[in-house]
């Protein structure tokens, strides 16, 4: 049986050991609300950009721009955006687990998968498991997202599939619902996919210098949102996630140190007890 010693090393320990989880809950708090305002008034801004290039492309052909370009599946690509840290719940762990599905589920249907990986976590997950990258990249969501970063991977990205090496590819991210809510999301980039939207296009647009270089120039900024406005989801999600998961560590050793009081409190009454019955018995063996 642990004596009170330690049992009082324990508690210690675990005290000072819940100390860092409330204030890494504090942090990550605090991150959120930063990050969270953005994060919803870019999803409002690509929702709108969305609706703009769908209207815009109304009754359009689509033919005419290699982006939508459509064909046989050869060459997917995933985008797997992870955190650059862990004690975030299974914030990492769900990603990698529905990218691990989908690289199943290509090769099974003969299909050839590259990965880039956004986060530490996913590249030393992945990693371990065996899986080559073509492309890793490190540290850029440890403090912020940049959109100069995302223009950089979607440019590399883009170039490829121009070349026509990749005929598919897909973005993995955590989409921020709410603070106890990340879901997991899968969106497909390239070829791109613009969903039709219910609502009417009022006005008449007029293109100068015409329709085809008025979306050879938006169309690139359309998939920097994409990737954007995911890695601002993942950003938010990672820190809600932290939150959530540091703030369910503090109330579990809330309940250790109340256990470990008990055991304490236990421990001391037999140790008295034993001390009381010792005493009495000496007392009692000296009358004789």
């Amino acid at each position: 049986m642990a004596t009170t010693r330690d049992i009082k090393r324990k508690i210690s320990t675990i005290v000072k050991t819940q100390q860092i989880t409330r204030a890494m809950k504090m942090v990550a708090a605090a991150k959120l609300r930063r990050i969270q305002e953005t994060t919803l008034h870019l999803r409002f801004y690509s929702t709108k950009i969305e609706e703009l290039m769908t209207g815009l492309l109304k009754g359009a052909s689509l033919a005419f721009h290699p982006l939508f370009r459509y064909g046989d599946v050869k060459n997917v690509e995933l985008i797997i955006i992870t955190a650059d840290r862990g004690l975030c719940g299974s914030f990492n762990h769900n990603v990698l687990k529905k990218a691990e599905d989908m690289i199943k589920n290509f090769n099974k249907e003969g299909k050839t998968v590259s990965l880039t990986v956004i986060g530490r976590h996913g590249y030393n997950y992945l990693k371990f498991r065996g899986y080559s990258f073509r492309k890793t990249y490190m540290n850029i969501l440890s403090k912020e997202a940049k959109f100069t970063d995302a223009m950089e991977i979607m440019d590399d990205v883009m170039n490829i599939f121009l070349e026509e090496k990749l005929d598919e590819v897909y973005l993995i991210y955590n989409r921020f619902v709410n603070t106890l809510v990340q879901k997991v999301t899968v969106k497909q980039v390239f070829p791109l996919s613009l969903e039709k939207t219910e609502r009417e296009v009022v006005a008449q647009h007029i293109f100068e210098p015409s329709m085809e270089e008025v979306l050879e120039s938006l169309l690139p900024r359309y998939v920097y949102i994409l990737l954007y406005s995911a890695m601002l989801e993942s950003l938010a999600s990672e820190h809600a996630a932290r939150m959530t998961a540091m703030d369910n560590a503090t109330k579990n050793a809330d309940d250790m140190v109340r256990m470990l009081v008990l055991s304490f409190n236990n421990a001391r009454q037999i140790a008295i007890t034993r001390e009381l019955i010792e005493i009495t018995t000496s007392v009692e063996a000296m009358k004789y």
